[in-house]
């Protein structure tokens, strides 16, 4: 790849991005959004499909590699992982016992935002970071990438069968991503924190189109159900073979890998949280409705 498309594409996403965090900013800081505003057995709540019953996460891969003996199930693993983030959407959703949310690490909006992530997601599900490098390097792969995600306006999810990994390798497949496509990747995982990565039961990678705004801006105007949107129909994309010149990130990369590591570690204890003081999560402090209150708030909340 030049380096002229990579400049572009990197400008792509400090644009695309700048407005991503403007409209965080919106709904957490100048208008945050309240608890309440979906009830418990909502779709985005639940992720179960209402025309099926079924959960929706497996009806929403697009992409899969041939699984490996001895792999999870494809469908058991997306389910995992779409199951922890609509956790983080019942957080915000209020309890006899806690009238104003559970507490949560997070504000009741950045809560919300993960309904427009997992319900609607569109899931490629890949064995290791390699197959992975090998399909996003084929000219063709990301181009139907971007087809659906201009038909479909949906969030992509990348998720691997895998469980245990090499960091630096997740790390040097995210940045890899960062050069393919002109939106923001994130790594996520169930061991230590990747880049700017969250927990997650498996290696995942939500690559940030901002279609979620859509999602929320319909939950904050009472209309939540206008966004259950239906499963994306099989066989509609990915269906050549595909096969990219390389299986491995670029020096350039892995490089920008290493930057944004040091970029990170010289936030210390904040760490790689942007929106919220990880010093203050790790001293037990916890949001009860839209208000950051210490951890002997929690219990005076409870009813």
């Amino acid at each position: 790849m030049s380096a002229t498309r990579i400049a572009r594409i990197w400008g792509q996403q400090i644009v695309h991005n700048t407005w991503g965090i403007v409209n965080v900013l919106d709904i957490t800081r100048w208008r945050p959004l309240p608890v309440g505003l979906l009830p418990a057995a909502h779709p985005l709540v639940t992720g179960v499909d209402p025309a099926s019953g079924r959960p929706i996460w497996p009806q929403n891969i697009v992409f899969a590699t041939p699984p490996r003996p001895g792999d999870d199930p494809d469908d058991e693993i997306v389910t995992r992982v779409g199951r922890h983030l609509a956790r983080m959407v019942r957080l915000a959703v209020p309890e006899a016992e806690w009238p104003e949310g559970r507490p949560s690490r997070m504000p009741p909006a950045i809560n919300y935002l993960h309904a427009g992530v997992h319900y609607p997601g569109a899931w490629l599900v890949f064995s290791t970071f390699t197959e992975a490098i090998r399909h996003f390097s084929d000219p063709r792969f990301t181009d139907e990438l971007r087809r659906l995600v201009r038909i479909e306006r949906r969030e992509p999810v990348t998720v691997f069968r895998e469980r245990t990994y090499d960091h630096d390798e997740f790390a040097a497949f995210v940045a890899f991503l960062r050069t393919q496509l002109p939106w923001f990747s994130n790594s996520n995982g169930p061991g230590r924190r990747v880049l700017w990565g969250n927990p997650s039961p498996y290696a995942a990678v939500n690559t940030i189109t901002g279609n979620w705004m859509a999602t929320v801006r319909l939950i904050a105007a009472g209309q939540a159900d206008r966004a259950v949107r239906p499963p994306i129909a099989r066989g509609a994309y990915f269906q050549d073979r595909y096969a990219g010149p390389r299986d491995r990130a670029s020096a350039v990369e892995r490089a920008l890998a290493r930057a944004t590591r040091w970029r990170i570690d010289r936030r210390g204890a904040k760490e790689g949280l942007f929106f919220i003081d990880k010093r203050l999560l790790d001293a037990g402090w916890r949001f009860i409705g839209q208000r950051l209150t210490p951890p002997d708030a929690a219990a005076r909340q409870r009813r």
